[in-house]
């Protein structure tokens, strides 16, 4: 008897279940602010001392288009509604950046307000050149409670920092486990509805 039901159900939750969408910057251009693909949001660039500010000619890998961000220079993303806008409180920063062995070390230092990290940064090679290597910094962030930020800064180091990508993604259950744990509650609907039943024929 509860085999149609449970179809519905199930249908019906994979039909509700939201599409949850990343938010990117790609520099492509000097344009700052820059506006953001995927949803509603900026990014603006305050270049610091000794920043060379936005190039495409650096030879940089594959990369279109960076900053060169200078010392203790800042990106400030500003983004309405952060949590409505991607559908969920966990979010992953990432940050694809130009690493050598020398000045450029990778150290941004990130501030969500009402978030705390979640475990240590991974660091993942993305390209490999003559000159080094492009790194992609991933740092999970878990916004708190009802924590709903509109503004991520993410400030440079004092020797400078060189970046060409910032994503701002989602970290949310994958649809079949939302699904699964739907199904798990099944029975105690199943076994309520037979309570209900037996207190209405009596």
């Amino acid at each position: 008897m509860l085999k149609s039901p449970l179809a519905s159900i199930v249908l019906a939750l994979a039909a509700a279940t939201p599409a949850f969408a990343s938010l990117d910057w790609q520099f492509n251009s000097d344009v700052n602010p820059l506006a953001a693909i995927g949803g509603p949001g900026t990014a603006t660039i305050a270049v610091g001392d000794f920043g060379a500010g936005w190039h495409n000619d650096w030879g940089f890998g594959s990369a279109t288009g960076y900053w060169d961000l200078g010392a203790n220079g800042t990106v400030t993303l500003s983004i309405p509604n952060l949590a409505s806008s991607i559908g969920s409180h966990n979010v992953m920063l990432s940050i694809v950046q130009w690493v050598d062995d020398m000045i450029f070390t990778g150290n941004l230092d990130y501030s969500v307000p009402g978030a705390t990290q979640v475990g240590a940064a991974t660091i993942t090679p993305v390209e490999d050149t003559f000159l080094g290597s492009w790194v992609e910094y991933d740092t999970v962030w878990n916004l708190l409670g009802n924590s709903d930020p509109t503004v991520i800064t993410i400030t440079g180091p004092s020797d400078g920092a060189i970046f060409s990508r910032i994503s701002v993604v989602p970290v949310v259950p994958e649809p079949t486990t939302i699904i699964a744990g739907a199904l798990l509650l099944l029975p105690f609907g199943a076994s309520t509805l037979r309570a209900l039943r037996r207190r209405r024929a009596s």
